[in-house]
């Protein structure tokens, strides 16, 4: 070997080395260097009040580095983690005219997800309250959330909520799932409300457990529905829902009634195997095409 190439390759060792310790410390550090910048070199102390507004007009400018301040404040101070939370929430209902595109929504969906699946970052006992908030690729699989409210928002790519754990109501009422929804395995531990969503793909809630009612009152699925091997405790209500592919009910558990009432099965429909604790109703429903039983 050259004898320039042995220094050379010990300097960038060197400096290999310093990166990865400033890139650790970076995130201990955010906090001073910031309310520093704000109140001075001469301070002796950052004012909590000073780092929290500066975090939020950063983030609020559309910069990583603020995003990244926000979520420090929230290790550091575990009262303010629902406002963080709320915050980044906050974002994802603005529209487009404010910055926000797809890469930084989801980088902003991707530091949330973070807190709310268990890990060494967890942050438990979140409300995910986001009304008309706009969703790319959404992925909250494993997460635990207390209360969901996405009433009226958009989920634009697949949505997936695969073995998510909800301990609160969620209501999804009127939300539009322009691609695939994903509830396999999740468990809503009361409530779960989709009236008058729009599915434009599959959606999946194949052993998906409800501890109350389900309602999809006026649902319109343009793909594949599957609940098979689902399980409600509370009242199903799936009046005037439209089904555009198959429906798949096999091995379902309906504790209580089961509603029906004009309902829509254009494509075939399974209902082999399902248990319904109480009564089934079917008046006026409508099927396209043949019933498996």
């Amino acid at each position: 070997m050259s004898s320039w190439l042995v220094p050379l390759a010990v300097a960038l060792i060197v400096v290999w080395v310093v990166v990865r310790h400033v890139r650790a410390s970076h995130s201990d550090t955010l906090l001073d260097e910031h309310a520093r910048r704000r109140i001075g070199p001469d301070a002796v102390a950052p004012a909590a009040v000073s780092v929290w507004r500066e975090a939020n007009r950063m983030f609020r400018s559309g910069e990583a580095e603020g995003l990244l301040l926000l979520a420090e404040i929230g290790r550091q101070v575990p009262r303010r983690r629902q406002a963080v939370v709320d915050t980044w929430l906050a974002a994802l209902r603005g529209g487009v005219s404010l910055g926000l595109d797809a890469p930084w929504r989801t980088a902003v969906q991707r530091e949330l997800v973070a807190h709310l699946r268990p890990g060494d970052d967890f942050w438990p006992g979140m409300d995910l309250v986001a009304p008309g908030a706009i969703l790319v690729d959404l992925d909250l699989s494993g997460c635990r959330v207390r209360r969901v409210d996405l009433v009226g928002a958009v989920f634009l790519g697949d949505a997936r909520f695969e073995a998510t754990t909800v301990t609160g109501d969620a209501d999804f009422t009127g939300a539009r799932f322009l691609r695939h929804a994903l509830f396999t395995d999740v468990l809503f531990a009361r409530a779960a409300a989709f009236g008058s969503v729009v599915f434009a793909g599959n959606v999946s809630l194949r052993s998906a457990q409800v501890a109350d009612q389900l309602v999809f009152v006026r649902a319109k699925v343009s793909g594949r529905a599957d609940l098979r091997g689902a399980e409600v405790s509370g009242l199903a209500d799936f009046r005037h829902v439209r089904f555009g592919g198959r429906a798949l009910f096999g091995d379902v558990v309906f504790h209580q009634d089961a509603w029906f009432r004009h309902a829509w099965f254009r494509g075939r429909t399974d209902v082999g195997s399902a248990l319904i604790g109480e009564a089934a109703e079917f008046g006026n429903a409508r099927f396209g095409r043949r019933v498996m039983q």
